[in-house]
């Protein structure tokens, strides 16, 4: 794999977030920068929530620059250059559980973060007839947010729901543990 390829095509694949670094031989970091910027704008899109378009600049600037950055290495360097997946790099399929066991926290707090901020979105759109005072608009628009209100609450739900089942986990731990003492006592 060397890094010396065609300068003009090098540019122009650095202006697609990832294909830079696929153009580069580097697969998984490219398909890892293509699936944030790409997977962020679409389900900012979806869901309504467009504030998770801010981090789509951050990626394609991210990616452009790396792209530019691997090209200009040293032969050796570049060669020494690990191909990884960028965001969980030690995720494996047979330890699934392990994974969301450790991370269950980050994962509660993004859906309930997620979940508020499609409420507050859903909100302001429903609020916004009564201060042009258009009533009827109002009906338009709760019907047409209804599968995102239900989509919201549901991750609400399920974010609090994995924090409540990781405080009974450590209260279950702790009796295990105070049990385990009176034992050994």
């Amino acid at each position: 794999m060397k890094n010396k390829k065609s300068p003009f095509f090098t540019f122009c694949c650095s202006l697609v977030p990832g294909a830079g670094e696929m153009y580069m031989g580097l697969y998984k970091q490219g398909i890892s920068l293509m699936i944030l910027f790409f997977g962020v704008g679409a389900i900012g899109g979806w869901t309504g929530v467009e504030v998770l378009w801010a981090i789509a600049p951050v990626v394609w600037f991210f990616s452009f620059f790396h792209t530019h950055n691997l090209r200009s290495m040293p032969e050796e360097e570049f060669l020494e250059e690990k191909d990884r997946y960028f965001l969980f790099q030690d995720f494996d399929m047979a330890n699934a559980d392990d994974f969301l066991k450790r991370n269950k926290k980050i994962i509660a707090i993004a859906l309930i973060l997620w979940g508020i901020c499609m409420l507050v979105q859903i909100c302001m759109n429903l609020l916004d007839p009564f201060f042009g005072g258009f009533l009827w608009e109002l009906a338009w628009r709760m019907n047409g947010n209804t599968g995102r209100i239900i989509v919201a609450v549901a991750m609400l739900l399920c974010g609090f729901y994995l924090l409540k089942r990781r405080n009974d986990e450590i209260t279950e731990e702790e009796k295990t543990e105070e049990m385990i003492e009176e034992i050994i006592e």
